[in-house]
């Protein structure tokens, strides 16, 4: 697989490259450094020669590239492809992902927590939105300077992988087969159903449910939905045999209600360093773009995110 990572030379950037270390090999992947440089302060020549600036840019960008390649593991630093870029880093980001054949596009977002939809930032939003691939959008933790990376700290790593039957789960999976996972990795599989009564019935259907043939009647419906549940179950299980083996060997997490909000549930509670979702629509551009539920995981989940696309 062929990564491109934008690095800017903040601690998150540099905790985004070392996530990204951890899920490659180096014997078969491709990893690429993109920094886009900040225009340099448009001064007269007679205040900077403008070769000294260049020459300062220079010395900026090669200590960017040399700091975050100090988080990679040490096989991996004489294989790294660097990229200086130029303009809207959004912008070029996206732009170098398409000419250089990337498969997958790492970010950093700063911060976790109720006002997360506030913080990813305008470079993390612009690709997590609109890439033509997959992105995977690093947190953490611990303030601005912190390099430690959301999630659990027992020394495992913790995966939760959304299904929902449709063809992203194909290429959930096909993602997934690409990366290589950390010793002592586990993976869990989520798929949430819509509750069979939506929202609650009136206090003056009460009496009704109480009549012989309504009550016959909601028992053949909660037999139908409970049978669907249980295809649900089945079918996740099925599922999980096309998913890398850490994801085979934990039960299925079937839920019912509202897809986003059971998804936040089941990553606080299984305590999930890893969210993988999909994607859904199409942009005026023919751009995949980023759904509700995928948004809504993007921003307020406390751990990383990978969007499939």
């Amino acid at each position: 697989m062929k990564v491109l990572v934008g690095v800017d030379g903040s601690s998150n950037s540099l905790a985004t490259v070392s996530f990204v270390g951890r899920l490659l090999a180096v014997e078969r992947d491709e990893l690429v450094l993109a920094y886009v440089a900040p225009p340099l302060p448009i001064l007269s020549d007679d205040q900077m020669d403008p070769a000294v600036a260049a020459r300062a840019q220079g010395a900026l960008n090669r200590a960017v590239f040399d700091e975050a390649v100090l988080r990679l593991p040490e096989q991996w630093p004489p294989k790294v492809e660097r990229i200086e870029l130029n303009g809207a880093p959004g912008t070029r980001l996206l732009a170098a992902a398409d000419e250089r054949g990337i498969e997958l596009i790492a970010v950093g977002c700063r911060g976790t927590g109720l006002w997360e939809r506030f913080l990813i930032g305008s470079v993390s939003r612009a690709v997590a939105y609109s890439a033509a691939v997959p992105v995977l959008v690093v947190k953490t933790t611990g303030g601005p300077d912190s390099e430690k990376l959301a999630g659990t700290a027992d020394g495992t790593f913790r995966m939760l992988a959304a299904y929902d039957g449709s063809e992203f789960g194909e290429r959930i999976a096909a993602v997934l087969s690409q990366l290589s996972w950390p010793d002592r990795s586990r993976g869990w599989v989520t798929s949430v159903v819509q509750p069979m009564f939506v929202h609650q019935l009136p206090d003056w259907l009460e009496p009704l449910q109480r009549d012989p043939d309504v009550q016959a009647m909601a028992e053949a419906w909660q037999k139908e939905y409970d049978r669907q549940l249980a295809q649900v179950v089945e079918d996740v299980k099925q599922y999980q045999t096309k998913l890398p083996t850490e994801f085979r060997a934990t039960e299925p997490i079937v839920s019912q209600g509202n897809a986003a909000e059971q998804i936040l549930a089941t990553i606080a509670r299984q305590k999930i360093d890893l969210a993988i979702v999909g994607s859904r629509g199409r942009g005026a551009v023919g751009r995949l773009l980023i759904g509700s539920t995928s948004a809504r995981v993007l921003n307020e989940a406390p751990c990383s995110v990978l969007i499939t696309r």
